[in-house]
């Protein structure tokens, strides 16, 4: 016979259980799925000269997107068992200067993609990053930016493409593959628009070797751009020996126009990826070095030479040195000094990593700049 206390007994046995049931179920979905929200912002204060307009001009500015682009983005992957995840990036570039959005033509304007990683691989669907602009940071001790990026200010790769399909391969000891292929959309032909890349990426004890390709066609494809970067860097202990080498007929020298209509990925998605006839090849060197007297503080020193293969002959070189100084591991403090020099009819200029339009100068044809910039960056 069941006591009064018993049913009690039973009935509190069972509220624990199904509450320690319930708790146990809530942490394996939680271990199961992770999203994480994460951003950076990136503030200096820089100073440009040049002859612009026919004139001595200086620039003093608030700039945005030194070091890096300010963004904020959504993160996440989903455990599907038997090794498989969901995985997806959402990425928002800004100006934090101003609180506006970096692209008036979309939101995610960094990325937009979503993916699936298997023992074998991860294939992924959407706006992503080229294997250029991902990895051209390991070839320069400027990081790809700031005034001071010769690599940056020249090369122009393209950073990221609409409907791309990759895929990731697993690393392969120290080594991984990346295979792409963005979706053209013109009827009758899986070729028109589209845009080719490969993309190899190695580790062998303290040298970083990277080799990339990208081909983009034009709707007809009767004009193709191509371009090829190739680099690394060397961990001698103390700091790093960096070297990169960029190659294009995507023509970048504002007296010789543009052959990629999209060239940072960041203007009007229905032009296409090559909007105009073939350009000549031009062909950036780069080198750089850094030394860290300790975890927090760093210099760095670079130069970078653009070769015009055509007739025009319109070269151009930079020499720059870095300061980094970091506060914390989320916190840094940067400043760059910098000297560009044109030659003939080249109007090359220090961009840095976004910086928005009016932060800085064009010179005239021919003409040099010099730049100053001191900088905060933040991540989170």
């Amino acid at each position: 016979m069941e006591r009064p206390g018993d049913k009690m007994h039973n009935k509190t046995t069972a509220v624990v259980f199904g509450t320690l049931i319930a708790s146990f179920c809530a942490t394996q979905a939680y271990a199961q799925s992770s999203i994480t929200l994460y951003g950076i912002l990136d503030e200096f204060v820089g100073y440009q000269s040049a002859k612009s307009g026919g004139k001595n001009t200086s620039l003093t500015t608030l700039g945005n997107n030194g070091e890096l682009t300010s963004r904020w983005g959504i993160r996440g992957s989903e455990d599907l068992g038997g090794g498989y995840r969901t995985t997806f990036d959402l990425e928002n570039g800004f100006d934090p200067g101003t609180g506006k959005q970096q692209n008036a033509y979309r939101f995610f304007d960094r990325q937009a993609w979503v993916g699936v990683a298997a023992p074998y691989g991860e294939i992924r669907f959407g706006r992503q990053n080229t294997p250029m602009f991902a990895w051209s940071g390991n070839m320069d001790a400027f990081g790809a930016a700031t005034y001071g990026s010769g690599f940056n200010d020249f090369a122009n790769w393209l950073a990221r493409v609409d409907n791309d399909i990759s895929y990731l391969s697993p690393k392969l000891g120290t080594t991984q593959v990346e295979l792409h292929y963005s979706v053209g959309g013109q009827p009758g032909t899986l070729a028109g628009n589209a845009v080719y890349q490969a993309g190899v990426q190695t580790t062998l004890g303290p040298v970083y070797v990277a080799v990339a390709y990208l081909n983009a066609a034009n709707s007809t494809t009767s004009n193709r751009v191509q371009e090829i970067m190739a680099g690394g860097n060397y961990d001698y202990g103390w700091g790093k020996i960096y070297f990169g080498y960029f190659r294009a007929n995507d023509v970048i020298s504002a007296t010789t126009g543009n052959a990629l209509s999209n060239p940072a990925g960041k203007y009007d998605p229905s032009v296409g990826p090559v909007g105009n006839t073939p350009g000549n090849w031009h062909s950036t060197y780069s080198i750089s070095a850094d030394y860290r007297f300790n975890p927090f503080l760093s210099v760095g020193a670079g130069y970078a030479y653009i070769k015009d293969s055509s007739s025009l002959g319109n070269d151009a070189s930079q020499m720059s040195a870095i300061v980094n100084y970091d506060l914390s591991k989320r916190t840094r403090l940067y400043g760059v000094v910098s000297r560009l020099n044109n030659y003939k009819g080249a109007q090359f200029k220090m961009a840095g990593a976004s910086i928005t339009t009016g932060s800085f100068l064009t010179p005239d044809a021919g003409q040099n700049e010099t730049g100053v910039q001191i900088g905060i960056r933040h991540l989170f």
